[in-house]
């Protein structure tokens, strides 16, 4: 795809970047069948390809608006499209940059800014956002249909294995996962311990980083990766 960076992002990393990647993309639509927000609402805006010419009208100058922000928030940044992409088209890295300059241009508003902030400091962390939940389904009965069922039932575990085998293997609990859908983890566990293998959850490990990076805040996410990192590498230097 042909594209003319405006003079203010000629020469910038981004700017290369974005028009590296936005020369791979031909148009040919193979991503609008692997998208699930463009499946849901049929609108090509809210498909890989529409987001890409909208990011394409921003990089050559085009002055980006609340409506051109609303389609790149929408996208769940599954990089599903990627997977049908035959040029190779890293659509989760430029879709990371054209959040970035249009959150720069267009900003939020104080009621946005705050829903934003709240989900990056909430959801990360797995204690706050199980009473939160707690909450929510103690209000459950209270709520309108269409919110109560927006709230999850509490489900059981079950038991995590106590055998200490030679093999051990790591796994990320993240967090929203363990409040959600703990079970998961633990039947992981129980399958993983009948062929001699343990799973070990470091204790300071937690979030991802997902949840601030595709919220925008990139230093936040990468600050979540390292420290997750850095929780990991004594046991990996432990053998895990």
């Amino acid at each position: 795809m042909q594209t003319n960076l405006a003079k203010e992002f000629q020469g910038t990393a981004a700017g290369e970047e974005a028009e590296s990647i936005l020369r791979k993309c031909v148009h040919c639509g193979f991503c609008l069948a692997t998208c699930p927000t463009y499946n849901l609402l049929g609108d090509e805006l809210d498909s890989p390809r529409g987001r890409i010419y909208l990011m394409k009208q921003v990089l050559e100058g085009a002055e980006p608006t609340e409506k051109t922000q609303l389609h790149l928030d929408r996208c769940l940044t599954c990089r599903a499209c990627e997977t049908t992409c035959p040029s190779g088209v890293e659509y989760g890295r430029l879709v990371d940059i054209g959040r970035d300059i249009v959150e720069k241009k267009v900003g939020r508003s104080s009621v946005e800014g705050f829903k934003r902030s709240a989900l990056r400091r909430l959801l990360p962390q797995t204690a706050l956002f199980d009473i939160a939940l707690g909450l929510g389904r103690m209000m459950k009965p209270l709520l309108p249909n269409a919110l109560a069922k927006k709230i999850s039932i509490k489900r059981d575990a079950g038991v995590w294995p106590t055998s200490n085998h030679a093999r051990r293997m790591l796994v990320l609990a993240g967090c929203v996962q363990p409040v959600m859908a703990p079970s998961i983890n633990a039947a992981t566990a129980r399958v993983l311990d009948q062929f001699g293998i343990s799973l070990l959850v470091a204790p300071r490990a937690g979030c991802c980083g997902a949840i601030p990076h595709h919220l925008n805040d990139i230093e936040g996410g990468h600050a979540m990766m390292k420290r997750n990192i850095d929780a990991w590498w004594p046991l990996i230097e432990a053998g895990a």
